[in-house]
């Protein structure tokens, strides 16, 4: 039942935080459809279940966005340690000193900032280090840096430069996905305002007392559903664009 990302943990209270909302918006939902507190019940209990581990997801999507964003602030730090003429031990202890200072002490570059110089005081390589922070954040900037760093670190090179590119080049993905979001921004609001629309109609025909309602089975009613929430994935895939 428990995740954690970065030093976070989501544990009983996020997902039942999630299974709550689904819940909720499951039996309104069912009520509508079907209007059978049998049924209503179950597919509340379905849609509860699915929306706990949505909900998850989502909080860690977010974590992980703010990890991106602070990351680059960390490499920052790093390089500029290296430009003031510092070894690269000593510029990762540094960035995450300013990382400390900069964030909250529970944010995910303190927390796996904090990591590495742990592991550094320990004894163990940058290298090492920089794969199991890729692996805990799931971070594909951060495996680019590490494939870099330590192909530096073998055959050589200008690490300074190394880093600063590095961080321009997550910089203009960062800015290249605002764009596209920006872009994406409306056919995603007329995705939900169209998935809401089968629901808000039965309700109104439900509350006029259509006798239309009442005659669908509950067959026509559980593939209509099927095909409805099928069409609502197929579509965010759709608006769904990575870089």
């Amino acid at each position: 039942m428990n995740r954690v990302y970065c030093g976070k943990r989501y544990g009983l209270a996020e997902y039942g935080t999630g299974f709550l909302i689904g819940f909720a918006l499951g039996y309104f939902a069912a009520t509508v459809i079907y209007g059978i507190f049998a049924i209503n019940i179950i597919f509340a209990f379905v849609a509860g279940v699915v929306m706990s581990k949505v909900y998850v997801n989502i909080l860690i999507e977010k974590r992980r966005k703010e990890f991106t964003l602070e990351f680059c602030d960390y490499l920052d730090a790093i390089s500029s340690s290296l430009s003031c003429g510092k070894n690269t031990y000593e510029a990762f202890l540094l960035a995450n000193e300013d990382m400390q200072g900069l964030y909250l002490s529970d944010s995910p570059i303190c927390v796996e900032g904090q990591r590495i110089a742990n592991g550094l005081k320990s004894g163990r390589g940058i290298d090492e280090l920089l794969k199991s922070m890729q692996v805990r954040t799931q971070s594909e900037d951060v495996a680019i840096f590490a494939d870099v760093y330590g192909i530096c670190n073998v055959a050589g090179g200008n690490l300074r430069k190394t880093v600063n590119d590095t961080k321009l080049t997550i910089v203009d993905k960062i800015n290249i996905e605002n764009e596209i979001k920006t872009c994406l921004a409306a056919p995603k609001n007329e995705l939900n305002i169209m998935a809401t629309m089968p629901i808000a109609i039965t309700g109104a025909l439900r509350v006029l007392g259509d006798s239309l309602v009442g005659k669908s089975s509950f067959l026509a009613n559980t593939i209509a559903v099927v095909i409805f929430v099928g069409a609502y994935i197929l579509g965010l895939k759709f608006v769904k664009i990575e870089v």
